[in-house]
């Protein structure tokens, strides 16, 4: 991933592969959802922690992606499924 600060806004060489940390309830439900999502992109997908409690569990998913719209989109459907609670 090439970024370079431009006037305080981070501007980003694509394609490039961009990294999303998601955080969701359910394992099994989050894990489902990412590869809704991703599809058959070029991905890797990896857990990260879980909350001290149990309750929460993290991803880490790295993508490749072509543009400002593919990066986009798929922070928002991350982001507007039911088994994520935060994308970052």
């Amino acid at each position: 991933m090439h970024i370079k600060v431009i006037d305080g806004k981070p501007e980003v060489s694509y394609p490039c592969r961009w990294q999303y940390k998601i955080i969701g309830l359910q394992e099994e439900d989050v894990i489902q959802a990412i590869r809704e999502i991703v599809s058959e992109s070029n991905h890797q997908l990896s857990p990260s922690k879980k909350s001290r409690s149990g309750k929460y569990h993290s991803f880490n998913l790295e993508i490749f992606v072509e543009s400002e719209e593919s990066r986009n989109f798929f922070f928002n459907e991350l982001r507007a499924h039911t088994a994520v609670t935060m994308v970052f």
